[in-house]
């Protein structure tokens, strides 16, 4: 039985900067936690940001944190901004103005180095971009929690 475990990895959260008719912007943030007495290398983290129309999942961005040195004993965040250019970005925006919401799943792949032996951690998450999030960006006010 081995006395060490893996580094989770975790979407800690997605803040929606910006949004125009051809253009998202969003802050990712994303947690990996160390819970063991050894340091590990985050190589990277590969994620998607998608959204479902109808059946099918619509990819609108994909961004990689980088490399990172993930501490013994702690937990590292890492923050990347990703923004979309491309035609799913007026589907997610039908889909926003028609629902009233959309629900934006992010899907990613950390590679991880752990005692010189490499690993792969998934993770997955999907959130919520509301009209309250939209009418504060508009407005300047952050929604409290």
């Amino acid at each position: 039985m081995s006395v060490l475990s893996d580094p989770v990895v975790t979407l800690e959260g997605v803040v929606l900067e910006s949004v125009s008719r051809s253009k998202i912007g969003l802050a990712i943030t994303i947690r990996v936690e160390n819970n063991n007495p050894v340091g590990a290398t985050l190589e990277s983290c590969l994620f998607t940001i998608s959204y479902r129309n109808g059946g099918t999942l619509q990819v609108i961005a994909s961004g990689d944190t980088g490399s990172a040195k993930i501490v013994a004993n702690t937990a590292t965040v890492l923050s990347v901004r990703v923004s979309s250019n491309n035609t799913a970005i007026i589907g997610a925006v039908a889909a926003f103005v028609t629902g009233g919401k959309l629900d934006l799943t992010i899907n990613g792949t950390a590679k991880i180095k752990f005692l010189m032996i490499p690993k792969e951690i998934p993770f997955s998450r999907t959130v919520p971009v509301t009209a309250g999030q939209i009418a504060g960006m508009v407005t300047g006010q952050k929604k409290k929690e």
